[in-house]
């Protein structure tokens, strides 16, 4: 779980400036109607004063909570983004790399503190109804806690309305995302095929859903917020209609008219903004649950003991291949996964290294570099240098030709460092992408490699070129799964889907 320490400890902070600040709003009312009141009768000073000084305790509690909550919020903010370091750094899924949800619940998150203030001061400011009681009688106080009694049940309606499509509406997003990706991605075949009005239509149907979505969300979100409006509307109202008629009957004094008006304001007033914040607290809430549901250690892939092997599988089976296996893989051992297309090797690749969870058994796999090379290995648009470095100091430019050409790539689109290559990997065939991939992963010190079928993507010349300079590191592991030629002369051989 990756929650900081200080967050119960900001919670509780934010219900004690609560208390206060829902008492001091209470004491500017009565002083207030009490200003008012002496205006009235002459007193003009004291009125002033009095009045005068309610505002200013007023500006003063806000602009003291408005800075304790920003501050507060940025600490939240960066704790819980330092926290989020060792789960992003791991390998994920396919399904979680993107994972825009974690930005939204740590922004979401940080605000928390601040809604438990504005929680905490409606609550407190209940303690006005006594006040109103005292001034004004049983019938105001009566009229005011009716109607707000009437809106609870109305926030939770709307409450649960606005959840639900939120979460529609995140749902949609994240779909929209994935396929706007996938499409992108798979721009250069649409368009060899004719199809790109297809991808177009098809991303603006995602769009059109997402769009409707979100419109519905905010509908919701404003039923909460008429709802407030109108309740405290016809609160102040009434109770104003019920001291003006006290006042023309002589029941009530001129101060307490004032008072209970004045309070039944702040009472309101306390509610709307618990109404407005009602959907933000409740994602406050479903965002801190998010982020505490994370780990630093994926389902099957314990923290692994001490131990010399860099991969270890027990009694694992993985989607793809109901049969349970166990392997283990140490410095310099070479491995290789053999069967037919589609027995499950890559499914398998993708188990060991944490992009997917087994069905059953474990992966041990101890802290290191992994590298990952197929003939789809991501490419930045980039240069060649930050393309192998990843904008990080290493070797000299010799040494970087020299490693190239010890992998084949030592053509004339390969002496230019700085050329730029294209983030879709045009102008680099699959078994170029796979070489520049196994290099960046050797220049990064990676102890584990693993090897997706891109054997069949090499000539005969380039895969002895690999195998030669797989085997001048007899350090590095080397996994690789294929179903036909191999970059690995010399492996032992597990069959895959047999």
């Amino acid at each position: 779980m990756i929650a900081p320490p200080a967050f119960d400890a900001f919670r509780a902070s934010a219900r004690t400036i609560g208390i206060g600040v829902a008492l001091i709003h209470l004491a500017v009312a009565v002083a207030w109607a009490v200003g008012l009141n002496d205006l009235y009768h002459g007193r003009s000073t004291v009125g002033t004063v009095l009045i005068l000084a309610g505002l200013l305790g007023r500006l003063l509690v806000g602009e003291i909570t408005s800075a304790w909550g920003a501050r507060t919020a940025a600490t939240l903010r960066g704790r819980w983004r330092a926290g989020l370091a060792a789960y992003l750094a791991r390998p994920r899924p396919e399904g979680e790399r993107g994972r825009h949800d974690l930005a939204l619940a740590i922004e979401r998150v940080a605000t928390a503190p601040g809604l438990t203030l504005v929680s905490t001061a409606a609550r407190v400011s209940a303690l006005g109804l006594v006040v109103l009681f005292l001034a004004a009688g049983w019938l105001a106080t009566g009229v005011v806690v009716a109607l707000l009694a009437l809106s609870a049940p109305l926030y939770l309606r709307a409450g649960r309305r606005g959840a639900e499509l939120g979460a529609e509406y995140q749902a949609r997003r994240a779909v929209f995302e994935r396929r706007q990706l996938e499409l992108i991605s798979r721009a250069p075949e649409l368009r060899s095929l004719g199809a790109v009005d297809y991808g177009a239509r098809e991303i603006a149907a995602i769009s059109e859903s997402e769009h409707s979505s979100a419109m519905r969300a905010i509908r919701a979100a404003l039923q909460s917020s008429l709802v407030t409006e109108f309740l405290g509307g016809v609160s102040v109202g009434l109770v104003a209609m019920v001291v003006g008629f006290g006042l023309l009957n002589g029941r009530i004094s001129l101060l307490r008219a004032i008072l209970a008006v004045l309070v039944t304001t702040e009472v309101v007033a306390a509610v709307r903004r618990y109404g407005v914040e009602f959907h933000r607290r409740e994602d406050a809430e479903g965002a801190r649950r998010v982020l505490e549901g994370l780990t630093d250690s994926r389902p099957g892939i314990p923290a692994p003991p001490a131990s010399s092997h860099l991969l270890e599988a027990r009694a694992l089976v993985t989607p793809a291949d109901p049969v349970a296996r166990d392997l283990v893989v140490g410095p310099g051992d070479r491995l290789r996964l053999t069967g037919p297309s589609g027995s499950g090797k890559t499914t398998l690749l993708e188990t060991l290294v944490g992009w997917r969870d087994p069905r059953a058994g474990e992966v041990i796999r101890r802290a290191g570099i992994v590298a990952v090379v197929t003939p789809e290995s991501p490419l930045l648009g980039a240069s060649l240098r930050e393309n192998l470095l990843l904008d990080t100091v290493g070797p000299s430019d010799d040494d970087l030709h020299g490693l190239l050409r010890e992998i084949g790539l030592d053509g004339p689109r390969f002496s230019d460092l700085d050329r730029t290559l294209l983030a879709d990997g045009e102008g680099v065939s699959s078994g170029e992408r796979a070489r520049l991939a196994l290099a960046r992963g050797v220049l990064a010190g990676a102890e584990l490699l693993l090897v997706d079928d891109v054997a069949g993507h090499l000539d005969e010349a380039s895969r002895r070129r690999v195998a030669d300079f797989l085997d001048g590191r007899p350090g590095l592991a080397v996994v690789e799964a294929t179903s036909g030629p191999s970059v690995l002369p010399v492996a032992h051989e597990i069959g895959v889907g047999s």
